[in-house]
């Protein structure tokens, strides 16, 4: 007689929430579009210029830098806050001088920096990526169920670092 062995298999994954406004056909073709250019900024070498600014809404600091290319046209900012328990980083990137695409990720710390227990390896790790046109969230990826009062949230935050980037020297 044949012993029959069964093995069962846990597999942990995250839940990825994913949301699209238009059709299939049209959104592809947009997004192309948005990943395209995502490329073409993050290839760039040498900027024209890159303007930094120290910000000091967080517990530790943080950073904006706006990064200028041909005719000192913005096409990128990078936003990053630091933390005693995490960090943010935010990634907006310019198409045609509109926001099309946001990439965020949240890092969360095991302890705070200054414990002992502090291990940068068991750091707990979010990302979201948004998608827009004309304002529009058109495709999400992330973890948030709350993407559209989020995607909201980041369109502020863009304006506000507009606005920041302005009244700066």
């Amino acid at each position: 007689m044949k012993k029959i062995v069964f093995f069962f298999v846990l597999v942990t994954f995250s839940v990825m929430t994913s949301f699209a406004q238009k059709n299939d056909k049209v959104k592809n073709e947009e997004i192309k579009t948005i990943k395209a250019n995502f490329s073409r900024i993050n290839s760039i070498k040498n900027w024209s210029k890159i303007k930094e600014v120290e910000t000091d809404d967080s517990t530790e600091g943080g950073l904006i830098n706006y990064y200028y290319f041909l005719d000192d046209k913005l096409e990128k900012i990078v936003v990053r806050k630091f933390g005693e328990s995490g960090q943010y980083l935010a990634e907006y990137y310019l198409l045609n001088n509109k926001l099309s695409f946001v990439f965020e990720q949240d890092t969360t710390y095991n302890f705070p920096l200054y414990w002992k227990e502090f291990d940068d390896k068991k750091s707990k790790i979010e990302e979201s990526r948004y998608y827009f046109e004309d304002r529009k969230l058109i495709y999400f990826i992330g973890k948030s169920k709350n993407y559209k009062t989020e995607s909201e949230n980041t369109l502020v935050e863009f304006d506000e670092l507009i606005k920041m980037k302005n009244n700066s020297k």
